[in-house]
């Protein structure tokens, strides 16, 4: 491209399935709005549509999941033809421009009159609906129904979609219900006595105080005359069994061979585990699993061998610690679940994000899901409460030169936080499998090329390889190149080659060598 049709490119506007609904709302193209595609931030309607039906979309727009809100445009056919406006009575038009609000009162828009020319060519105009997010509350109508805009249209609430509506918009605190457990037969005493004690180590009060009042300054717990009321966030930190109360709350651990997850006769799950308990119980067991299925890696640099794990390990247990913190409790029976593969790990938490949270913006933005949970967490030193999380695994992430952290949010049922982290075995070129390094001795292991270590790697986390592995991981695509790399480890007692040794036998494969297994 040449430096003139570069410039011509940076001056076109932006590309319009970019559009945000302000930039709709406010456009003076009324073809603009034939050619958008109906999607989550824009709706077209005929001029015929009862205004009453407009409620609807004052509560799909009005809950989200987008911040950003939507925009109709009334008078527009679904094919995209303006039929216009004018035609319509002075009555009708009042019901339209005012959106059904009677029927929706916890709406908010504003609306404009576009002129422009309807399909038979005469002078008509069309009606915007420029429609806003509301934030603090869910948007119904005064039948008690709410919608939620996803993907084209505004589908209906159920009962408990409104419920984690109202917990992820603040209007609820799900965390600050009664848990229903008995205090204190139903808890860890030993647990709270020691985060009391914490706690009033923290503050270096010098007034004694009960576990019951501690608890209740904490939010955690509220008096009934003489009982003591656990409420959800207590259940979680201190109950002998928080799964009696919230079924999903435990992580499942799935290592995976390969770089995606298989099913059937090719079932590649190696490692399976189901971590429950308190959350601080979860957060230690998980992190002890994965500090054990996290591999290492010894680098070659500057003529001396350095030991790096795969990943940071502040980086991974921030994710954790965010997962469990942040998930929804309100989703009883999801659990989170931590991933391994080859080449990346995820931790999948339920509940999507919180209003206003995108992923563009989530790294060190500050809107906590349950904030008494956190702020009894953070009397354990696991969470900072200032936006320090996210920010910490960019900052882990890039000092081991590894790509940064990936968000986003799914939908499979019930929407999900899904936060990937991404390792570079495949580029390591300059490094070995620890365990190999230490079974190959230091000797070996520095005469080792690049492409050796490639193969040595591979075959410490699979076991074996053959030549067609082997030209997958190295930069050479001949075969007899390949193979020459691999018969020189063999002479050199690296590996060992199982096989009848007739060329291109296809059940031939390698593995390290014996004599270096048996140490």
């Amino acid at each position: 491209m040449d430096q003139m049709s570069l410039f011509d490119l940076l001056d076109r506007p932006p590309i319009e399935a970019l559009y945000k609904p302000d930039q709709i709302f406010e456009s003076d193209d009324p073809s603009l709005f034939s050619r958008l595609t109906e999607d989550p931030r824009f709706d077209r309607k005929s001029g015929a549509i009862d205004g009453k039906n407009l409620a609807k979309y004052l509560s799909g727009f009005g809950n989200g999941p987008s911040v950003d809100g939507g925009v109709l445009a009334v008078g527009v056919e679904k094919d995209g033809s303006i039929s216009g406006c004018k035609h319509l009575s002075q009555s009708q038009l009042s019901a339209i421009e005012s959106c059904g609000q009677n029927t929706c009162p916890d709406g908010r828009f504003v609306t404009r009159r576009m002129e422009t020319v309807n399909r038979d060519g005469q002078p008509d105009f069309i009606v915007l609906i420029r429609i806003s997010y509301v934030d603090a509350k869910v948007v119904q109508l005064t039948d008690g129904t709410a919608y939620e805009r996803l993907g084209d249209e505004c589908r209906k609430l159920t009962e408990e979609k409104k419920q984690e509506k109202r917990i992820d918009k603040g209007e609820r605190s799900f965390e600050q219900e009664p848990c229903g457990l008995l205090y204190p037969q139903d808890f860890d005493m030993a647990k709270i006595s020691a985060f009391c004690k914490t706690v009033k180590k923290n503050v270096d009060s010098t007034e004694d105080h009960s576990d019951a009042q501690v608890l209740q300054s904490a939010h955690l717990a509220r008096m009934s005359g003489d009982s003591v009321v656990c409420n959800n966030a207590c259940a979680l930190l201190f109950a002998h069994d928080p799964q009696n109360v919230f079924p999903g709350a435990y992580v499942h651990f799935l290592r995976y061979e390969g770089n995606e997850a298989k099913s059937g006769s090719e079932y590649n799950v190696v490692k399976d585990r189901l971590v429950s308990g308190s959350v601080m119980t979860v957060i230690k067991e998980c992190a002890s699993l994965i500090d054990n299925t996290v591999r290492e890696f010894t680098d070659f640099k500057d003529g001396k061998f350095h030991t790096l794990p795969e990943y940071p390990r502040d980086a991974w247990y921030e994710m954790l610690v965010n997962a469990v913190v942040h998930r929804s409790y309100h989703i009883k029976s999801a659990p989170i679940f931590v991933r391994m593969f080859d080449d990346r790990m995820e931790v999948e938490s339920p509940g999507g994000f919180m209003p206003q949270i995108t992923p563009e913006n989530i790294v060190g933005t500050h809107r906590p899901r349950n904030l008494f949970l956190m702020l009894a967490l953070r009397e354990y030193g696991e969470v900072r409460c200032i936006s320090e999380g996210t920010r910490r695994i960019v900052a882990e992430m890039e000092s081991a030169n590894l790509p940064p952290p990936e968000f986003r949010q799914e939908r499979t049922g019930s929407l999900s936080v899904l936060c990937t982290l991404r390792n570079n075995v495949a580029g390591r070129t300059n490094t070995l499998d620890s365990e190999a390094y230490t079974a190959l001795g230091e000797a070996i292991a520095f005469g080792l090329k690049p492409e050796e270590r490639k193969i040595v790697n591979y075959i410490m986390q699979h076991g074996s390889l053959n030549v067609s592995d082997a030209l997958r991981i190295m930069t050479t695509t001949r075969w007899h190149t390949a193979k020459k790399t691999m018969e020189g480890l063999v002479q050199r007692k690296v590996l060992d080659y199982v096989g009848s040794g007739k060329p291109r036998d296809p059940h031939s494969f390698y593995v390290l060598a014996k004599g270096l297994t048996d140490e």
